[in-house]
């Protein structure tokens, strides 16, 4: 069983934070994402972080200007240690909750950020009924005009038909991310001939305006 095939096991995370409390940035940290987040995110804009973990990106979002932020996540173990760490922070909420069956009211946040919950749910099992579970709650949860911004490691021709969906009603548009450099080795980032040189950045906008 490969390490992706435990993703979508809670006991995997609960261990995981359990024995690993340091901070664990998925994909990309929050100044890869800033100026997308500032394009389509509103400092008063109540916006829900899917998949949180123990990622500093709503801290750094708090610290930048967003004042709404709830945060959800399966383990209770990570939800319990943000709680503790963020407790000084007005504004930052953590909630013990499936992403494929949120229960928040419909049409009650501006913003979704999803740094790789998308992608967890696609490695687990009956992945893409959970993944088209989580997208109609995504779009369920959105207000007229709001925005569900996902970072994924899937590339356009694998994501765009699950993101277009008409029953989510989504205007979508996918733009590369350039991956961070670990190594001194240069790599070779071509969105156009290499798709998996870099991260994918889905930007879903849903109907009407709430302005």
């Amino acid at each position: 069983v490969t390490v992706m095939a435990h993703y979508g096991r809670l006991a995997y995370w609960d261990d995981r934070y359990t024995e690993d409390k340091e901070p664990f940035e998925w994909y990309m940290n929050y100044n890869a994402i800033r100026e997308y987040c500032h394009d389509h995110f509103k400092p008063n804009d109540k916006i829900l972080n899917v998949g949180a973990g123990n990622s500093l990106v709503s801290e750094d979002m708090h610290f930048d200007g967003f004042k709404d932020i709830v945060n959800i996540d399966l383990s209770g173990v990570v939800i319990q240690q943000m709680i503790d760490k963020t407790v000084a922070l007005t504004g930052l909420s953590w909630q013990i909750m499936d992403s494929r069956f949120m229960e928040f009211d419909d049409e009650s946040f501006d913003g979704v950020l999803d740094k790789g919950m998308l992608d967890t749910l696609l490695t687990g099992e009956n992945a893409k009924q959970s993944a088209e579970k989580f997208c109609a709650g995504v779009a369920r949860i959105l207000k007229p005009g709001g925005v569900y911004m996902c970072v994924s490691l899937g590339i356009p021709n694998e994501r765009m038909e699950l993101l277009t969906n008409q029953d989510f009603s989504w205007t979508v548009r996918s733009l590369p991310l350039i991956k961070p450099v670990i190594s001194e080795v240069v790599e070779k980032h071509d969105p156009e001939n290499e798709p998996t040189s870099c991260y994918w950045l889905y930007i879903c906008q849903t109907g009407g305006s709430d302005e």
